[in-house]
């Protein structure tokens, strides 16, 4: 030991005389030397073991960072290897080497090189100014009773020797006094420190029981947030980390609160959010108690060797923040999720919860807060997972955004079948529709309607199929792949789950209506008998039923009608339909408008549906049906009149005729006139009659059913056959000129439509006429072959002449046939100038038909101008 202190003196002495240009007294040289003495023997490091293989990586980036070739790098990594391999050193000796050059490179990239001559004078320089300052310091008693200097913000534990203590020493003393008192040094140290200072590890356990929400030592809660008691004296930089690792103790209060409000009656999504936070929470618990037992091992003292003497893991300010930099992250995301789920509920919840994920592009948190939504979500998919197989809704908080109406709102006076008819179909369109309040936003609409769809098909299995054994035994059949689905709640794997749960279910509904309820029969049905599409059966019926139709309104009977239509049923093909189909059919009487109606005017088909084709075809569809029925019986009625009218002017008008012509040549000249414009009238209104029943039948009636059947086989659930039969209702009352916008079109048909029967009556009131005149001439013609027989002159004084029909009896025939042909005429040139803009572009054809010759068109022309004309002539009169 005492070469080694000379050898200390000696390198002193060398300083002194090489850099100094005046002589030193030797109290100078004693206390250069009792400070470099104290400085070596000191053991100042670093706090934690060096590790060479990080020291390694630090010099190769260094390196790179500085433009070295990869050669240079190598051979840097060579040469550690080398040093490894040398036995005498130890691990941390080699550590430190790797260490002194680092920072000598850093040194030098920063300083420069400087010569040997210029580093020595400057520590020689820096040694003295030291010692200096050292010696200015102000001197205060120690535990033991000796006075020693003492800086007020010195690390704690770091190690200085005041040189007054050491100044009136030899050389020798001070060296054995160092190796002697070391230990006790840096107990003093220590202990001085603590008089402006709390030491580390306190402030560590205020931090990590701030963290946990806990008031510490130096540490409240205060205002929202953990502060530091203003009191304590604590380095500044200390100061600041604590500050910021205790948002972690308000951030997990926060967490705590919300998991703590957290209700049954807050519905079971929040709560399963809840728990999947409460057990962040535990999971943040169990890594604070192993913190916590990090924090009691004493932190190493500067100099304790790592390596012979292992350290257990111990924690201070700077490592506790790299400790709780994920957890920080963990519970700010969590406190995130508390405040934008704050008062929320089910769905929307869970669609927070989904926006904040999608919403962010961190990985970490995405990933973080995917756990929690899956977490959350489980409930939800549970509802989901009873609802497309059972049918059924447990949601006792209103969570679920499925939600059932109130289905017992039914009409007072619907009784039995009504009832049950009603029921059916309300389930279906109106007893389960989506809230979209409590819609998730990771739920789109399609697939949302496909969970509607799913669940209102198994209760229409059960309700109105009553197949409630085949649901019973799907529900268990996909117990365990639903199972799997709703435990792990991804979003992905929904779309797949609904999508086979639907295809399932949807395939047994469509079957179920098909096979064992005939749906495609009971359609084709309404088509023949509604639709009037049977032609044998319309005639029969029209024949048999005529003359109680003829009769009025208020006359007619619904049991005689009923007889009419079983009548034309027995009279026609119709009779070799199935007895359910037959059945089914009936005759209705419609509510009177008004006084002057006939039996036309309020009879009706109706075909009566039950069961689960009730569904399809609901009140409004009926009510279509109905509409298309009226026009289409209307045109089958002017259509037997006119067909009357012909009976009536060929067999009764022109027959009567011929025969008052045989008898009175020339004298039916007058009625065989009139006869004859009935004739040409009647033929204008049969054309148009005929072409627009043509129109409704083939280019309206046959087409949309074309299209429905095709559309209606190819329905894979039965929200598309739904929409494929109202698509069809909807097509027959566009094209058949009954929409909005056809209004004034249906006006001006109507108009015609009762031209024609008009036309009937004047025809009649024609044969009646010839009928009387037939009659009287018959009579005179008797009488005057009686009288003949008897001797006498057949005809006398005051014998009416009877040889030809008065003309007055046929003035007030002429001018009511001119009138109806003007009306006639006029309606059917409004009809068609009306119908290429307000009836859609297929009735070009209907319109090509009704005036090919463009009579009616230059005829309306015509007309416009002889009215022009006669204002004109007024206007200069």
């Amino acid at each position: 030991m005492t070469s080694q202190l000379e050898a200390v003196h000696l390198l002193v002495d060398l300083l002194l005389k090489d850099e100094t240009k005046v002589p030193v007294s030797e109290v100078h040289k004693l206390t250069l030397r009792s400070y470099a003495t104290r400085l070596l023997g000191s053991q100042l490091s670093q706090s934690a073991s060096l590790d060479d293989q990080g020291i390694l990586l630090g010099i190769t980036k260094d390196l790179e960072s500085r433009g070295k070739a990869a050669s240079q790098i190598a051979r840097v990594s060579e040469l550690v290897s080398r040093l490894n391999i040398n036995g005498t050193l130890s691990r941390r000796a080699k550590g430190g080497i790797l260490y002194l050059l680092r920072m000598l490179s850093k040194d030098s990239q920063h300083s420069g090189v400087r010569s040997a001559s210029q580093g020595s004078a400057k520590s020689l320089h820096l040694m003295t100014q030291s010692l200096s300052a050292t010696a200015m310091q102000p001197v205060l008693p120690s535990p033991t009773g000796s006075a020693h200097t003492h800086r007020p913000h010195t690390q704690p534990y770091s190690v200085a020797f005041p040189p007054s203590e050491s100044a009136s020493l030899s050389g020798s003393q001070v060296f054995q006094d160092f190796g002697a008192s070391a230990p006790r040094r840096r107990t003093t140290s220590s202990e001085d420190a603590s008089l402006f200072t709390i030491k580390e590890p306190l402030l560590v356990k205020d931090v990590l029981h701030a963290c946990l929400g806990i008031n510490g030592k130096y540490t409240s809660y205060q205002a929202d947030r953990f502060l530091v008691n203003p009191q304590a004296e604590v380095p500044i930089a200390d100061h600041e980390q604590m500050s910021s690792l205790m948002e972690l103790g308000f951030l997990f209060k926060r967490v705590q609160q919300h998991v703590a409000d957290s209700l049954p009656e807050n519905g079971a999504i929040h709560q399963a959010m809840c728990a999947a936070m409460g057990s962040e929470c535990k999971d943040f618990y169990r890594f604070m108690a192993v913190l916590q037992s990090q924090a009691s091992e004493p932190i190493p003292m500067p100099g304790e060797d790592q390596e012979q003497q292992p350290v257990a893991p111990y924690l201070t300010i700077r490592r506790l923040g790299v400790w709780l930099a994920e957890p920080m992250r963990r519970m700010r995301l969590l406190a995130t999720l508390a405040d934008a789920t704050e008062g929320l509920s089910g769905g929307a919840l869970a669609g927070a919860i989904y926006a904040h994920v999608h919403a962010h592009g961190d990985p970490f948190v995405r990933s973080y807060t995917s756990r929690v939504l899956q977490a959350a979500c489980v409930p939800l998919f549970e509802m989901i997972r009873r609802w497309v197989y059972e049918g059924q809704i447990e949601d006792p908080h209103g969570e679920f955004f499925i939600i059932k109406q109130n289905r017992q709102a039914l009409s007072a006076a619907a009784t039995g079948n009504d009832r049950q008819q009603q029921q059916q179909q309300d389930m279906w369109r109106n007893g389960y529709t989506i809230d979209p309040s409590r819609l998730p936003s990771f739920l789109s609409h399609k697939l949302a309607s496909k969970i509607l769809r799913a669940g209102k098909s198994i209760n229409f299995l059960q309700e109105c199929c009553e197949d409630v054994s085949w649901v019973h035994e799907r529900a268990i059949s996909a117990q365990a792949a639903a199972s799997s689905i709703v435990s792990t709640a991804q979003i992905e794997g929904l779309e797949r789950f609904v999508a086979t749960a639907s295809a399932g279910v949807d395939q047994r509904v469509m079957e179920m209506l098909i096979n064992k309820f005939d749906l495609a029969k009971h359609c084709d049905a309404m088509r023949r008998y509604v639709l009037l599409g049977q032609g044998d059966f319309v005639q029969a019926l029209m024949d048999t039923a005529q003359a109680d139709l003829n009769q009025d309104a208020s006359s007619v009977s619904e049991i005689s009608l009923n007889h009419a239509v079983r009548q034309a049923i027995s009279a026609s093909n119709t009779k070799y339909d199935d007895e359910d189909i037959v059945d089914r059919v009936r005759a209705r009487k419609s509510k009177a408008h008004g006084g002057g109606e006939l039996g036309w005017d309020v009879f009706r088909l109706h075909y009566e549906m039950r069961g689960p084709l009730s569904t399809l075809f609901t009140p409004s569809a009926q009510s279509q049906y109905f509409r298309v029925f009226q026009l289409l019986w209307r045109l089958k009625r002017a259509e037997c009149d006119l067909s009357n009218t012909w009976k009536v002017l060929k067999c009764e008008v022109e027959r009567t005729a011929a025969k008052f012509n045989s008898y009175s040549p020339g004298g039916a000249n007058h009625a065989v006139a009139v006869a004859r414009k009935c004739l040409r009238l009647r033929s204008e209104m049969s054309h148009f009659c005929t072409n627009f029943q043509y129109y409704i039948m083939f280019e309206v009636l046959e087409a949309a059913w074309q299209e429905f059947q095709h559309q209606a086989s190819s329905a894979a659930d039965l929200d598309e056959l739904i929409f494929a039969h109202e698509k069809y209702l909807s097509t027959l009352v566009r094209k058949a000129l009954l929409g909005e916008q056809t209004e004034g079109l249906r006006v001006t048909l109507k108009e015609l439509l009762e031209n024609m029967l008009t036309l009937r009556g004047q025809v009649r009131k024609l044969s009646d006429v010839i009928r009387v005149a037939y009659s009287r001439l018959s009579s005179s013609r008797a009488r005057i072959q009686q009288r003949t027989q008897q001797g006498q002159w057949g005809t006398v004084t005051g014998d009416e002449d009877i040889r030809e029909m008065p003309a007055a009896d046929f003035e007030p025939l002429n001018r009511a046939l001119e009138e109806l042909d003007k009306r006639h005429r006029r309606g059917l040139a409004d009809f068609t100038q009306k119908l290429p803009s307000q009836a859609h572009e297929e009735v070009r054809f209907l319109l090509y038909r009704l005036d090919f010759t463009e009579f009616y068109k230059r005829s309306a022309a015509m007309s416009e101008d002889s009215n022009e004309e006669a204002i004109d002539g007024m206007n200069i009169d």
